[in-house]
């Protein structure tokens, strides 16, 4: 699994050839969606148990804080200002019933490690 994650990184990572400014949005987004699925299938399953109504944009933040990623790295994949990012990264504590950053990065990578 941390093969993967690590991969899952560097794909995202600002040192990638292929990274950009706007890594996460449109096709590069879908992507990478799609790859992190086939590695973890059932990881959105398991969100989506957890969250219901849980948006696309939200899953994608799931996604990323699962893989370790600050929520200052994922303002700068995911095409929103940090302001934004903040408000999904406090919608999806509140929809989970936890009380912080490191609480939900840790119940999100035991989902993953599952």
């Amino acid at each position: 699994m941390k093969e993967i994650s690590r991969a899952l990184i560097e794909m995202i990572s600002e040192d990638s050839p292929y990274a950009s400014k706007d890594m996460l949005c449109g096709a590069r987004g879908a992507v990478f969606r799609e790859i992190f699925i086939f590695h973890y299938p059932d990881f959105i399953g398991k969100v989506q148990e957890l969250i219901p109504g849980v948006t696309k944009d939200e899953e994608l933040l799931c996604m990323l804080v699962a893989l370790g990623q600050s929520v200052e790295e994922i303002e700068k994949l995911f095409c929103l200002p940090a302001e934004q990012v903040y408000m999904f990264h406090k919608s999806v504590c509140w929809k989970m019933r936890l009380e912080g950053e490191k609480q939900l990065g840790d119940k999100l990578r035991e989902i993953l490690e599952e």
